[in-house]
This record gives structure tokens, C-alpha cells and sequence, in this order.
């Protein structure tokens, strides 16, 4: 039955674009903009994703628009981009001005704390947000007006913890920002990986509007030192969560022997950027920072938006962007399906058309509480080449 009813659904795709050829007006009366909202931090400790995914929406609406006009279709699809600025409070104004433009649908906003200070409101008012990047496993909840393309924490913390045990550490260390989605992040990495006289420490916390981590990074010092002392550098390890600022801590711990001799994982899906910093990357790869992406960072169709993002910043992409492109075609094809865009049709409509959607790094079948259901992950490393620095694929996992 289930088959059934998606195979129905995308032939009634085709048959609004194939409508056009005979009859542009079939879908909209006359010529009609298509408005979505996007919730992107263009500014703040999480623009290096921001920036990525706007890059990627401007493909996506370019691509769209020329399906449209090459199939004689009246309709255009616009996006209007607020900037949250990496701020809860600025994201739920940003939510307001485009409610106010009419916007019901938003892409956004990507990170777990934004997203939680406006769920609640966009749930309560009808507004459905399609976050490319949140992961927190506390935002997992079903029947609301969210979606998640990104699988939860849970999924990664397992992974990040199985690769922790293969690489024989037995003490970790965790440095993070104070936020939700580190609380969710530390908590199912946690319960991953103790057991067996294996030990998390409790976290070194920190405010994701610091600058100087001078304070953090003498108590990680002094940690490390304790732990190497006890079970050897081998079997110890600084597991850090954080954002852009992930840049700075590494360049402010380059110069520390001690925290130098052990190794460093991360987990956030933007490391990306610390490729961009020569400070930061030389520590990194002293001490075989490894950290993961969505997808696969070499994946064919990434391609095209990963070197249009590089052209244009001059920086390595967030690989999160691929699920922006993705979402505004998927807004698409749902607005195709439903022909409004009513947030309880269009709700009920969305996830049977991502159940069939293939995107940039896969299928794009959602859970029961709205999130991708699964996706590869790629750990990776750095390697230096001829003074600059690359990500290149570490392990599928």
C-alpha cells in the first residue's frame, strides 16, 4: 500500500510538469513566486556553515528556476535569507520578520541551540522549518512542524565512541561549548563509550562567545598531564565540541607539549575550517585531529556546490550545505504534490516525498520524530601539501 501511494504521489509530479507543455497555467493561473524563508548564521561562530549553505540555496534556486522556465512553468522559486548570526534570541526575530513576509516554509536554522528557541513558536504558528545541520538528540520529537535532515547525536556518538575503543583509549577528555547541542552530544557519547575501566571525564565547558581559551586550556593541561601520568599518552584523548571557535582553541593549544602528546578528536559536522588557519592545522595534524562530515566529502555530486562555495569564499565547504540544496528541491516537489503550501499538507506531504527523493549523499527516508533516518559519515584527517592543508577521507563509518 505504502508503494502504492508513493508511486502515486510521483506521478502526479510528473504530470504538473509535464501539464506545462500544453497548458502553462495548469499549476498557477499566472506568473507566482514561491517564497522560502532560510535561517542561516552568516555571521557568528557558525558562518563558515552559514555561508556554505547560502551558496548552495543560490544553486538550488537557479537549478529549479531553469527546470521551471525549460518546462514553460509560471511559478519561480524565491528565497529570502535571514541572518541569525549564531544567536537564539536574534534567530526567533529573523523566524518573525519572515512570518511576517508570509513565509511558512524555512530551511533552518542549522544549529541545535537556534533551533530550540524556535521550534515551540514556528510548531504553535504554522511554520515548517527544514534544518540542513541541527543534530541534537533532545530536538528527536515527533508530530511537530520540524525536520531534520541530518541524522540525531546518537548515531554519531556511537560511531565516534566504537573508533575511540578501536584506538585503544581508555581515558577521554572533553573541552566544549555550553550549549544544547553539546549537553546532547557529551551525554550519548558518554554512555557509548564507559564501561570495561573506560572513563569520560566531565567536560571542560566553556562560552561560545570566548575568545580566550587561555583559562580552559590550562585546566586541559593539567588533565592531560594527570591522565598521561595514570594510563599512559596511548590511551588518552581530548574530545572536543565546538564550532568555528574550534580555530582558535587549536591555535591557542599549539606550543603545549603536553597537550600535543595526545591525540584529539572531534565531532562536530564544520571542522572544516580549520584547514583555513596554518596555526591551527599544523596542530591538528600533530595530533591526528580526526573529525567527521556528513556523506562523503568526495562524493561526485557534492562536487559542483563544494567548488562553488570554495571559489566564492576561498574556504573548504561545509559539507552540511549539500542538505540545503537538497531541502529547497525537496520544498519543491512537495509544493508540486500538495499545490499550497497549508503546513498541515504540507507536513503530511514532506516526508513521503524525502522517502523517495534521492540527494547529494543518498536517500533521504525520514524517522518518526521527522529526521534522516540514516546517512554515511566520513571521518576525516589532514594532510599538508606543499604549505597548505586538506581533508581527505580517513574511514566510512
Amino acid at each position: 500500500m505504502r508503494i502504492s501511494i508513493i508511486s502515486l504521489i510521483f506521478a502526479a509530479i510528473i504530470i504538473c510538469f509535464s501539464t506545462a507543455v500544453s497548458d502553462p497555467g495548469a499549476l498557477q493561473p499566472q506568473k507566482d513566486i514561491l517564497p522560502i524563508g532560510a535561517l542561516l548564521s552568516l555571521h557568528g561562530d557558525g558562518s563558515n556553515c552559514g555561508i556554505s549553505a547560502q551558496i548552495a540555496l543560490k544553486i538550488a534556486e537557479s537549478d529549479i528556476n531553469k527546470l521551471f522556465s525549460d518546462l514553460g512553468r509560471a511559478i519561480q522559486i524565491q528565497v529570502a535569507v535571514e541572518d541569525t548570526q549564531t544567536d537564539p534570541d536574534i534567530t526567533l526575530k529573523a523566524l518573525k520578520n519572515l512570518q511576517s513576509q508570509g513565509i511558512k516554509i524555512i530551511i533552518g536554522p542549522e544549529q541545535s541551540q537556534c533551533l530550540a528557541n524556535v521550534r515551540e513558536y514556528a510548531d504553535q504558528n504554522g511554520i515548517v522549518l527544514i534544518s540542513g545541520g541541527s543534530t541534537a538528540e533532545s530536538l528527536a520529537i515527533e508530530n511537530d512542524t520540524t525536520f531534520r535532515l541530518a541524522p540525531d547525536d546518537a548515531t554519531l556518538a556511537h560511531l565516534m565512541a566504537s573508533l575511540m575503543l578501536r584506538d585503544g583509549i581508555i581515558m577521554l577528555i572533553p573541552l566544549a561549548r555550553s550549549d544544547l547541542w553539546a549537553d546532547d552530544m557529551l551525554s550519548a557519547t558518554k554512555s557509548e563509550f564507559e564501561g570495561k575501566d573506560r572513563i569520560m571525564q566531565e567536560a571542560i565547558r566553556y562560552d561560545p562567545q570566548t575568545t580566550n581559551f587561555s583559562s580552559q586550556l590550562s585546566l586541559l593541561h593539567s588533565e592531560v598531564r594527570d591522565a598521561v601520568e595514570s594510563y599512559g599518552a596511548d590511551c588518552v584523548a581530548v574530545y572536543v565540541s565546538s564550532f568555528d571557535e574550534i580555530v582558535t582553541i587549536l591555535s591557542q593549544a599549539a606550543g603545549d607539549p603536553m597537550l600535543n602528546s595526545v591525540r584529539w578528536y572531534g565531532n562536530d559536522l564544520t571542522n572544516m575550517v580549520i584547514s583555513q588557519n596554518k596555526t591551527a592545522a599544523e596542530f591538528a595534524l600533530s595530533v591526528h585531529f580526526l573529525s567527521p562530515v556528513i556523506g562523503g566529502i568526495c562524493e561526485p555530486k557534492y562536487e559542483r556546490i563544494r567548488k562553488a562555495i570554495s571559489n566564492e569564499t576561498g574556504r573548504q565547504a561545509c559539507s552540511l550545505a549539500a542538505n540545503d540544496y537538497d531541502a529547497l528541491w525537496l520544498i519543491t516537489y512537495t509544493y508540486l504534490l500538495t499545490g499550497s503550501n497549508d503546513t498541515k499538507t504540507f507536513k503530511q506531504a514532506f516526508p513521503v516525498v524525502a522517502e523517495r527523493y534521492r540527494g547529494i549523499f543518498g536517500r533521504m527516508k525520514l524517522n518518526e520524530a521527522g529526521d534522516l533516518e540514516n546517512v554515511p559519515y566520513t571521518l576525516s584527517n589532514l594532510k599538508e601539501d606543499n604549505d597548505t592543508f586538506q581533508w581527505v577521507p580517513y574511514a566510512i563509518l
